[in-house]
């Protein structure tokens, strides 16, 4: 992104936050269904060619596009059987065909949950954990996790674990991601003074009030934490984002694992900066395709012109594993 264009995110962000028009907030409570347009982006502008990006390779991207004004503000993702299952920091679910395969992308509101369901802050849902038939969604503002039915978005547990009460309002669970032995991970976006983010190991379903093991993150300086998963050969991969005025928007994945038992501990696999394609990345998805680690990545617009809905494609190499440590 452009030094001005990164001024302009740095003035509209807040506001989107706070200000933004009520509609971008009126859910359709019986649900909706929208095109979606699908445009190929190239890894690096200044080499079209290009497929490398530190450990990984670049298998495809695109810019998505659709008419309806709840489609983007992508904050989670998970990829399962030809399709995305995204969430959207303003309380939708989005569910729709990856490419090449076209189809509408279908929208719909987190009925139930924290408080009103037409408040942007009662539903700043920004990760989500999908398993089988059901869903956990994290609420940053109010450090809630919740439990659904994901066909059809019912309820079934809540919880608002004690020791997130003290997490800030705005930079509270930002990621989560379903480790092996069932256990949970949630992180918080804030980054403390000595560069560590609050990190939570649940025994359980935190929406069933689960024990908490609490644990810490280092980010790469300048960076926070916006969602997580674990790979199946073990690695934790971490994605992180900073938005400077005179860089815009870069964005960190780091390959971690956990010492101790309460120290998040990594390396940097991937970097991605202008003039790789970078916007605002929040989400991460794993899934394995022809015996391959395949890493996706999508980006939360906004809903600021200024900014698009990337969903971006990645190889992940066995050989990097041996080098975190992990198995």
């Amino acid at each position: 992104m452009r030094p001005a264009a990164a001024l302009s995110a740095l003035v509209l962000l807040p506001l989107l936050a706070s200000f933004a028009p009520p509609y971008l907030y009126a859910p359709d409570l019986k649900g909706a269904e929208t095109r979606v347009a699908f445009a190929p982006v190239a890894l690096d502008a200044a080499a079209p060619g290009r497929r490398r990006i530190g450990d990984l390779t670049y298998l495809g991207g695109w810019s998505l596009r659709a008419d309806d004004h709840r489609f983007g503000g992508i904050s989670a993702l998970h990829i399962a059987d030809g399709e995305a299952i995204a969430l959207t920091d303003t309380g939708s679910l989005l569910r729709f065909p990856l490419p090449p395969r076209r189809g509408n992308a279908r929208i719909l509101a987190l009925s139930d949950g924290p408080g009103d369901v037409f408040s942007k802050r009662n539903r700043d849902a920004e990760s989500l954990i999908a398993d089988g038939s059901r869903l956990w969604v994290a609420f940053e503002r109010h450090n809630e996790v919740w439990r659904y039915q994901l066909a059809d978005l019912t309820p079934e547990a809540n919880g608002a674990p004690a020791a997130m009460r003290d997490w800030p309002g705005n930079s509270g669970a930002e990621a989560m991601a379903r480790l092996s032995h069932n256990r949970t991970l949630i992180l918080s976006e804030a980054v403390s003074a000595d560069g560590l983010s609050e990190a939570l190991i649940f025994s359980g379903d935190p929406a069933e009030g689960a024990a908490a093991i609490r644990a810490t993150y280092r980010p790469p300086k300048g960076y926070r934490p916006t969602d997580a998963v674990q790979a199946p050969d073990g690695r934790i991969l971490i994605l992180n984002r900073r938005l400077s005025l005179l860089d815009g928007f870069s964005t960190r994945i780091v390959a971690a694992r956990i010492e101790e038992g309460t120290a998040i501990e990594g390396r940097e696999i991937a970097a991605f900066a202008s003039p790789v394609v970078s916007d605002n990345f929040e989400a991460l998805a794993i899934t394995q395709e022809n015996g391959r680690q395949v890493l996706w990545m999508a980006s939360d617009d906004n809903f600021n012109p200024l900014q698009r809905t990337y969903l971006l494609k990645f190889a992940l190499p066995r050989k990097a594993a041996s080098r975190t440590g992990l198995r």
